[in-house]
């Protein structure tokens, strides 16, 4: 784990921002294609549809999508190997992109944009930039209901280690890291943080206090509502429940805050190919990127360093950051092995 450097990308994003504020930096207009593409896609809804439209209206190309979480389109995307029936994969976490890539699933091509790319994702775009490419970030966090708490009566959580407290018994859902991005997000995160060992015997303990595995890292409808009182995702998923009136906040926590970063890429065997590298040089603009805050009140931070971000996103000062090996924990192998001594040692064990 690391103090916050001037290079971490938080604050790389925001300096670069504020310097480049007031600049107009979207592709030209005027460019026109023509035909379809069939995005997969693992963002919200919302954003699906505004990410899509921005495109087909840009480009006059045909745009349709499916919305399913990182596990679902990888686990689709296997089953299509033969016959492919998607374009491009918008969305999701890095770690399945990179899944995909070492399965032969995904088609090479490497964007001219990605130099816009944050400079410190560079070591990890020249590495991994044939497959896929980097398109925003989000921070790790702990979502609260500051309602349901306080009707328990229960001090909100600092730091991961509260959430093993007998008083949260089934108040407390995360991410099944078997179909969602999010889940093995907070898996590795454990993992980089502490050891295999101890993370997954930290995962042993807080089972006693989960109250469900959820099928997205965007299910925080159960938190807004006061279902549970502790979900495990991303800050910006806390920030638009609260702009929607719940009474939610995310909450860094203390051992460290871990980020992930969301990706795109072209499947193997595209039908629309020209289309599908067309849409991902223009998922790497600014113009893009913005479209999930300034349309579709989705606030990841964008990747693109010259991408305005949500005024309304707080980005701590000096958080810990813990660092994250998205190459090695993107390999399909290691993402398998993992997700199965969860499987076998944590959800097997599941109180009933």
């Amino acid at each position: 784990m690391t103090t916050l450097l001037s290079s971490h990308p938080l604050k790389t994003l925001i300096k670069s921002t504020a310097l480049l504020c007031g600049l107009s930096l979207f592709l030209p207009s005027g460019a026109q294609a023509e035909g379809k593409l069939n995005i997969y896609c693992s963002v919200q809804n919302t954003t699906c549809e505004k990410v899509a439209q921005a495109f087909s209206k840009k480009y006059n190309v045909k745009t349709q999508f499916v919305r399913n979480s990182t596990g679902t389109v990888l686990g689709k995307i296997k089953t299509e190997k033969d016959n492919p029936q998607g374009d491009v994969w918008y969305g999701g976490t890095l770690e399945p992109h990179l899944q995909a890539a070492d399965l032969g699933l995904l088609e090479k091509y490497r964007s001219p944009n990605q130099k816009d790319i944050l400079p410190i994702f560079k070591d990890l775009t020249e590495k991994r930039g044939e497959y896929t490419s980097v398109i925003y970030l989000m921070e790790l966090s702990m979502g609260i209901n500051s309602k349901k708490l306080a009707s328990l009566n229960i001090e909100p959580p600092k730091c991961f280690a509260d959430l093993l407290d007998p008083r949260f018994k089934n108040q407390i859902q995360y991410a099944d890291p078997r179909v969602s991005g999010t889940g093995y997000s907070f898996l590795i995160a454990l993992v980089s943080l502490w050891g295999e060992e101890k993370a997954f015997d930290f995962l042993a303990k807080l089972n006693k206090n989960i109250a469900q595995y959820t099928k997205s890292g965007l299910a925080t409808s159960n938190l807004a509502s006061g279902e549970v009182a502790v979900d495990i995702s991303f800050f910006h998923t806390y920030v638009r429940e609260k702009e929607k009136g719940a009474p939610v906040e995310g909450v860094y926590p203390c051992e460290g805050t871990a980020y992930t970063l969301g990706a795109t890429s072209i499947i193997k065997g595209a039908r629309n190919l020209d289309n599908a590298k067309l849409f991902t040089d223009w998922a790497l603009t600014p113009e893009a990127q913005e479209v999930h805050w300034r349309e579709a009140d989705s606030y990841q931070l964008p990747a693109n360093i010259h991408a305005q971000y949500y005024p309304g996103m707080h980005v701590p000062a000096n958080p810990k950051i813990i660092d994250i090996d998205f190459i090695r924990f993107g390999s399909n192998e290691q993402s398998k092995r993992l997700i199965e001594r969860w499987v076998n040692g944590i959800l097997s064990n599941q109180p009933q």
